[in-house]
């Protein structure tokens, strides 16, 4: 019985898997994940808020109010994502 034990300790291994698959980003990811969401969500948030401020009882309100938890929520993937990225 001088096999080989696959069975190692659960921290190691996740360790070395998130080590190998977070090596760094390219532009384009930045461009995806933070540009575009951010700046499309900055859009929505002063065409409902200028609107709103117009005309207040149109129903700009909902627009605006979902465009400011979508850009949130964006941003906050986009730190997700990247939580674990070292120089």
């Amino acid at each position: 019985m001088g096999g080989t034990c696959n069975i190692g300790v659960p921290g190691k291994q996740m360790k070395k898997k998130a080590t190998e698959k977070k090596k760094g980003f390219k532009l384009a990811d930045l461009l995806i994940a933070f540009l575009l969401p951010t700046l499309g969500g900055k859009v929505l948030i002063l065409y409902f808020g200028s609107n709103y401020s117009r005309w207040p009882g149109e129903g700009y309100g909902y627009g605006l109010a979902i465009s400011i938890l979508f850009t949130l929520s964006m941003v906050g993937r986009f730190l997700w994502r990247y939580r674990d990225y070292q120089d």
